[in-house]
């Protein structure tokens, strides 16, 4: 079905750039359109509880980007932090600090997607259950098809997310549109993805180490992080994993160092009168001690060898793994070339009035409430720009 009337807005995605750009908007002649209902992966981001944003000052934020940080200086300059939380303490939604980062208060994650989604359908429709196939450019104004219809806009946003969690609709779909319309898409990778691994942990599942140190042992460097790990039945997760992950590998060694200070440990288990593994249990989960050198000798019978060997099992626990992928990924590396987009409007140097907004563009943000606040200030800063050209 052909529609005559011509849309000033299409938005492709509604998920938390995508409603943002769209609450922004003063323009009410807009629709957005969505694979499924719309904020499916923030309705289940951080176990229910949305780590929104954190408590570091703007130049310490930017460098959580990594090499691309510096592109959103024009962004966060207009939305950032402060601009979030009042915007959210106007939607009814407190937030709350822990250790720098900060969480939703009153509400859960999913309550505060379906409030986000409210406000907007107030306004704009949102066209759910209509992904789009196809979207191309015709003089000036934007052909934007799905399997119900064909629209036309002056103006079109792609924020359709990356390819993590495929299942809620952000499946790399937006990356084909990306390419109809001329964008370049850098090299794309899971990031804050758990790690798989086929040894040593199937019968470790549940167990977690606290604030412990662990390396991910690359060809040519060692990166070191700290914080919680657990152990799945299908490899690594906990935050100190998910940090980790957005280094660049395809299959690694990593190396757990089970105990702040294996070396004394060791220097009094020659004095127990014991198995290894029952003195071991003392400060380890009884699973892991299982999987200590020397578990069945006797303590007071271990020679210097074998001490050694005990120390290193502590200090430089292995195991070799790869990332998960895509659908147990949060987020993904790469996207649409950012050497294409405008920093100050998110709008592309290649074509006139398409933007870009959210997880499409190659800015990935550390665990810790870095790509929320990207999302949210980038959407923002789209409809912005589009207020000022059509008001």
């Amino acid at each position: 079905m052909i529609l005559s009337k011509v849309l000033d807005v299409i938005i492709v995605g509604a998920g938390a750039s995508g409603l943002a750009c769209a609450y922004f908007l003063k323009n009410s002649n807009a629709i957005i359109l969505d694979k499924y209902e719309g904020a499916r992966k923030l309705a289940i981001t951080g176990n229910n509880r949305c780590n929104i944003t954190n408590t570091l000052p703007f130049e310490d934020f930017l460098p959580g980007y990594g090499k691309n940080g510096q592109f959103l200086r024009d962004t966060f300059g207009k939305f950032f932090r402060e601009e979030l939380l009042f915007w959210l303490k106007r939607l009814g939604v407190e937030t709350r600090e822990e250790n720098g980062k900060i969480f939703l208060k009153n509400v859960s994650s999913k309550e505060f997607s379906r409030i986000l989604k409210n406000k907007v359908e107030t306004r704009i429709k949102v066209k759910k259950f209509e992904p789009v196939i196809s979207a191309k450019r015709e003089g000036n104004l934007f052909l934007v098809e799905t399997e119900k219809n064909l629209y036309k806009t002056i103006n079109l946003v792609l924020a359709t997310g990356g390819k993590s969690y495929p299942h809620t609709g952000s499946d790399g779909s937006g990356y084909s549109l990306a390419k109809q319309l001329g964008h370049t898409i850098v090299d794309l990778e899971p990031i804050e993805v758990p790690f798989c691994s086929k040894e040593k942990v199937d019968h470790l599942k549940g167990i977690t180490l606290k604030n412990t140190t662990v390396t991910l042992k690359l060809e040519r460097k060692n990166i070191a992080e700290k914080g919680d790990l657990l152990f799945t039945h299908f490899g690594l997760s906990g935050p100190v994993i998910l940090k980790l992950s957005n280094n660049s590998f395809r299959e690694a060694e990593i190396s757990v160092k089970l105990l702040d200070n294996p070396k004394r440990t060791v220097e009094k288990l020659h004095f127990y009168k014991g198995k290894t593994k029952n003195y071991l249990s003392r400060f380890l989960p009884k699973k892991l001690a299982d999987l200590s050198p020397h578990k069945e000798l006797q303590a007071t019978n271990l020679n210097k060898k074998q001490l050694k060997d005990v120390e290193n099992f502590l200090s430089d626990f292995r195991i070799k793994v790869k990332k998960c992928g895509f659908k147990r990924a949060f987020v993904t590396k790469g996207g649409v070339s950012i050497k294409e987009i405008d920093p100050r409007t998110f709008e592309s140097k290649i074509t006139k009035n398409l933007f870009f907004c959210g997880e499409i563009a190659d800015i990935q943000g550390s665990i810790g409430g870095f790509n929320l606040q990207y999302a949210f200030s980038s959407g923002y800063t789209v409809a912005s720009t589009i207020n000022n050209r059509i008001s």
